[in-house]
């Protein structure tokens, strides 16, 4: 389970006004039976004024498993984490490069400027836990693609760095998740089981946020290979803030380097696989706390079932 399912509860989204907990968080996995769970270390540790060694306590305590996220890949934070490696059970680091979400990278003057500092950033990084079984998980964060994430993998360790596969996350980039699939299962090291609804636009294509097993992603494709792996398959929903992705400003598709076949391919697919539906979520349109604070539970909980089912069916 992992809290960025919680985008109203964590306060994630503009003008929400609450504030979860950290054991607040934990409260709920126990009480759904989930024993792995993933979330931003640095931002609890942040928001509630507590030192890293307190979520690890509560960890071994509970005795949970847990996969850290990075809110920012800081060298401190990662001394931290080494030191104390030998003392509790992670192994695990999810990573990000950015928040440039939608695929948008066209707006980003320094784009590529930010890719080679975070590829120094994780060469830094690498240093600090060599000798520990610490390993770094590049999340496909609507920013880099397949090709991108395994050119930084193969400039900095193929041993201690692999990807994090936000399944939804791939159609940002214009990879549908086969394709992504296809091109990086040998480096997948952790999975969110992100879903969207896609919604076509006049310039391009809204993400919209749903349950799991409710959008465009086919899960039962991937299941057995996750499983087979022994690949945590974390539990993911989606922001309350649709993403849009600008597929149809040429500015966006020459940042991206599609050919004209790539186009094409990618059009069929969302001509045969988008939703007709608003594209915004209930959170955007009706601005009603109490109504999207049940709502965003009702929807974990559904997910919770839909990932236990499909893989009980294996």
């Amino acid at each position: 389970m992992n809290t960025y399912s919680f985008g109203l509860g964590m306060g994630l989204a503009k003008g929400s006004k609450k504030t979860m907990k950290f054991l607040d968080f934990i409260n709920f996995c126990s009480k759904n039976k989930i024993k792995t769970i993933e979330f931003p270390l640095d931002f609890f540790s942040k928001q509630e004024k507590k030192e890293i060694n307190y979520y690890f306590k509560i960890l071994k305590k509970n005795n949970f498993k847990a996969i850290i996220d990075l809110e920012d890949l800081n060298t401190n934070i990662i001394k931290k984490l080494a030191k104390i490696n030998h003392f509790y059970d992670f192994d695990l680091i999810r990573i990000k490069m950015s928040n440039h979400f939608g695929g948008n990278r066209y707006q980003i003057k320094d784009f590529e400027q930010q890719k080679k500092n975070f590829i120094k950033l994780i060469k830094k990084s690498l240093i600090i836990v060599k000798g520990t079984k610490i390993k770094f998980a590049i999340e496909n964060h609507q920013d880099l693609n397949s090709k991108e994430l395994i050119n930084i993998i193969k400039q900095t360790s193929l041993k201690k760095v692999g990807i994090n596969w936000d399944i939804a996350n791939s159609l940002a980039t214009i990879e549908t998740p086969d394709e992504f699939f296809k091109n990086t299962k040998n480096y997948i090291m952790n999975v969110h089981s992100k879903d969207y609804k896609v919604i076509k636009s006049d310039k391009g294509f809204f993400l919209k946020r749903c349950i799991i097993g409710k959008g465009i992603v086919n899960f039962k494709k991937y299941i057995n290979f996750f499983k087979k792996k022994k690949i945590n398959f974390s539990i993911e929903l989606g922001a309350h803030i649709s993403r849009h992705c600008d597929f149809r400003n040429e500015e966006f598709l020459k940042s991206h380097n599609l050919t004209k076949n790539k186009i094409f391919n990618f059009n069929k697919y969302l001509n045969k696989w988008h939703f007709n539906e608003s594209p915004y979520s209930n959170w955007e349109i009706k601005k009603n706390l109490n109504f999207s604070y049940k709502e965003e539970i009702s929807d974990i909980i559904a997910s919770i079932n839909f990932v236990k089912k499909i893989y009980g069916k294996q």
